[in-house]
């Protein structure tokens, strides 16, 4: 389910995008991170931008991260559908992360049960 929304965010304007985990990649990236939650599972998009870049973030969080993954059809790797829901949880701009970016992110809910 990860690959397919790393995928699907790839075609958006910072195609730089990885699963959390997989290190710092140049800026401007995006990590694409799994959660559980007492709700279920969550996804957390986290857009990473340098200080020269920083206004970036907030239009790519609210307008084309939700384009990219609202409403849309994914399909996982053995072939389930499932769509991202959109529980308005996002943060504001967080300052200097470990490899001195600044980041801003969006959550979603991914329902357990796939169609």
């Amino acid at each position: 389910m990860i690959d397919a929304i790393k995928t699907r965010l790839e075609t958006g304007s910072i195609p730089n995008v990885i699963k959390f985990g997989e290190g710092y990649p140049s800026p401007p990236y995006v990590v694409v991170k799994a959660e559980k939650e007492a709700r279920g599972r969550t996804i957390r998009i986290i857009a990473h931008a340098n200080e020269a870049d920083i206004a970036l973030l907030e239009p790519y969080i609210f307008n084309e991260v939700q384009t990219l993954v609202y409403d849309y059809d994914f399909t996982d790797a053995n072939g389930n559908g499932f769509q991202l829901e959109d529980i308005k949880e996002w943060t504001d701009i967080i300052a200097q992360s470990d490899d001195n970016t600044y980041s801003m992110e969006r959550v979603y809910l991914l329902p357990m049960m796939l169609y």
